[in-house]
């Protein structure tokens, strides 16, 4: 389960552009990328990249190659 709550969200909100959000919309943000969050995770050992673009655009590929075989 994510992380990802409104706490977390006014931390960012106010750290990266230095804002500060009203505690609804932290909350209403937090339960729109915690979902988000979530699926990544439970998709981030199938796509088996590192930091290097070119091993993520590979990783992409055979990713969408090995979906369309049945």
């Amino acid at each position: 389960m994510s992380a990802i709550n409104g706490k977390f969200v006014a931390i960012l909100a106010r750290v990266w552009h230095r804002f500060t959000l009203p505690t609804d919309d932290t909350d209403t943000l937090a339960n729109m990328l915690a979902p988000m969050d979530d699926a990544g995770e439970a998709v981030a050992d199938d796509i088996q990249f590192d930091m290097e673009p070119s091993d993520f655009d590979a990783a992409l590929e055979e990713l969408a190659i090995s979906k369309d075989r049945p």
